[in-house]
C-alpha cells in the first residue's frame, strides 16, 4: 500500500503551483512549488503535477508498507479538505473533531487493518458520555476518512460505514431558547447600549445568525428590509451558510427603531457594528464586554446569540401554526429543521408571521 499524498493546483502570481505537504523534524509542512506559466493548457498542468510529485515528494511510497489513518488524515485527507470549497468553520468543526476523539483512537492503526466491530465499540463506549449529536459528528468524519482513502485506492473497504452505537445512548438534551418576554427583558436591560439591543433584537426578531449579524453592512438596508448578503465565519467573511440563508426580510417595528437609533450614534462606516479600528466587531467579545454584565446587573439569563434565533422559529411556529414562515426567515434550505413542508421562497406565510410578530410585540402584554 502506497504512501501517496495528492498535490493540489492553485492558480497564483502569473503560474500554475502545487501545494503539498512534507514533514520535517516531526513538523508537518505546507509547501508549493511553481510548475509552469499559467496560460499552460490544465491537462498539461497535471502531467507537470503528477510528475513533480511522483518523481520530487512521493518516492520510496510504493515500498513504504501500509498508511496509517493518522498519516492518511496528515498526509491526503487534511490537505484536501483545506484545498476545497468548504467554510473555515466546517474545517475547523472536522480538526477539533480529529484531535478530540479521533487521532488518538486510531493511533498507530493502518488503514487496511481497522474494522466494523472496533469503531462500534469505540463509539459505545462514548456515549456514555456525549450525546447522539457528537456521537453523529464522529462516526460522519470518521467514514468520510475511510471513503476518501477508498476513492484515492488507499484501502480497499470503508469499515465504518456499518459502525453503530451497542446499546443505549444519552438523550439529545434541551437546547436553549429566549421566549418573547425573555428578550424584551433583555432589550430592556440593554438600555444603555443601543447596539447590543439592535444585536440581540436581530437574532430574535429577524432570526439572524451571529455571523450574519457580523456581516450586515449598511447598504445591506432600505426603507422595508435588511437583505443577508454576507456572513463571518471563523474571521473570514463569505456567503451566509446555504443559498437559502441569502433573503431579504422585512424590517418590523422592534427591529426597524432600534435602527434608528443605532444609525444617528453608528457613524459612516461600511458595517453595521465595527470595532475602533473600523472593521468587524467580535461578536463573543462584545458579549462579554458589553452584554453579559449587563444581563447579569438586571437579572437576566445569557442564553448566546443562537437562542434568540431558536426562540424566533418556536414564536413563529405558535402564531402561524405551521412551520413554513420560520424556515423561510430562518433561512433553513428544507423544513426538516422546523417541519416537513414543500419549498418556496420568502412569501405570504412567513410575512405574514413577521406581521403577526410585529403586532404581538407591540402589544407588550405577552398576549
Amino acid at each position: 500500500m502506497g504512501r501517496y499524498q495528492e498535490g493540489h493546483l492553485v492558480k497564483r502570481f502569473g503560474g500554475w503551483h502545487v501545494r503539498y505537504y512534507v514533514t520535517e523534524n516531526g513538523t508537518r509542512k505546507q509547501k508549493s512549488h511553481r510548475l509552469c506559466a499559467d496560460q499552460q493548457k490544465k491537462s498539461h498542468v497535471k502531467q507537470l503535477c503528477d510528475e513533480f510529485l511522483r518523481t520530487q515528494v512521493n518516492i520510496g511510497a510504493q515500498n513504504s508498507g501500509p498508511m496509517t489513518v493518522v498519516e492518511f488524515w496528515d498526509r491526503v485527507y487534511l490537505p484536501f479538505i483545506e484545498s476545497s470549497n468548504l467554510k473555515p468553520s466546517t474545517i475547523h468543526g472536522y480538526k477539533q473533531v480529529w484531535n478530540q476523539h479521533l487521532k488518538s483512537h486510531f493511533n498507530t492503526t493502518n488503514l487496511s487493518d481497522y474494522r466494523t466491530h472496533v469503531m462500534s465499540n469505540f463509539l459505545t463506549g462514548l456515549a456514555k458520555t456525549l450525546r447522539p449529536r457528537t456521537l453523529n459528528s464522529i462516526k460522519w468524519l470518521a467514514s468520510a476518512i475511510f471513503a476518501h482513502a477508498v476513492a484515492t485506492g488507499n484501502c480497499e473497504t470503508n469499515p465504518i460505514r456499518d459502525a453503530m452505537v451497542l446499546g443505549k445512548t444519552l438523550g439529545h438534551g434541551d437546547t436553549k431558547s429566549y421566549t418573547l418576554e425573555e428578550m424584551e427583558n433583555v432589550i430592556s436591560a440593554l438600555v444603555d447600549r443601543v447596539d447590543a439591543q439592535l444585536v440581540m433584537a436581530l437574532s430574535f426578531f429577524l432570526g439572524l445568525r451571529k455571523g450574519e449579524i457580523q456581516g450586515l453592512q449598511w447598504s445591506d438596508i432600505d426603507e422595508n428590509y435588511i437583505h443577508v448578503r454576507r456572513a463571518f465565519s471563523r474571521g473570514v467573511v463569505g456567503t451566509p451558510k446555504s443559498k437559502k440563508s441569502l433573503r431579504s426580510l422585512p424590517s418590523i417595528q422592534p427591529v426597524r427603531g432600534l435602527l434608528m437609533l443605532w444609525r444617528a450614534n453608528a457613524g459612516d462606516g461600511v458595517w453595521l457594528f465595527s470595532n475602533t479600528e473600523g472593521t468587524v466587531m467580535n461578536m463573543d467579545q462584545f458579549a462579554r464586554e458589553a452584554i453579559k454584565p449587563a444581563l447579569r446587573k438586571a437579572g437576566c439569563q445569557w442564553k448566546g446569540f443562537h437562542a434568540g434565533r431558536r426562540g424566533l422559529g418556536t414564536t413563529l411556529r405558535s402564531l402561524t401554526g405551521n412551520s413554513t414562515a420560520a424556515r423561510d426567515v430562518l433561512g433553513h434550505t428544507t423544513t426538516r429543521v422546523t417541519e416537513q413542508h414543500y419549498e418556496r421562497t420568502l412569501q405570504e406565510d412567513a410575512l405574514r408571521g413577521m406581521r403577526l410578530l410585529e403586532q404581538k410585540a407591540l402589544k407588550g402584554d405577552g398576549e
